[in-house]
């Protein structure tokens, strides 16, 4: 698996985030990505560029290994009680 590393993007605000991952790629920083969004009407948008099917998983597999190191991060004295 390769280095994760987690590009802090502003919480708040979706364009904001948008934007800096756009100057990200515009800076040759980003070569592929996959996204996944919440629409309004509830559905959810996908999409991908430059990643083929098993590079699409790959880093599926980095965002799932994100989200459970925040997971960990957000409740460490509730995990280091059960220690």
């Amino acid at each position: 698996m390769a280095r994760i590393v987690r590009i802090k993007t502003p919480q708040d605000s979706v364009i904001e985030a948008i934007e800096f991952l756009l100057e990200r790629a515009k800076d040759g920083e980003v070569t592929d990505f996959i996204f996944a969004s919440h629409c309004p009407d509830g559905t959810v948008a996908t999409s991908w560029a430059n990643a083929d099917f098993g590079q699409r998983c790959e880093l599926i597999g980095h965002a799932q290994a994100d989200v459970m190191y925040a997971m960990v991060e957000a409740n460490i004295d509730k995990l280091i009680e059960y220690v």
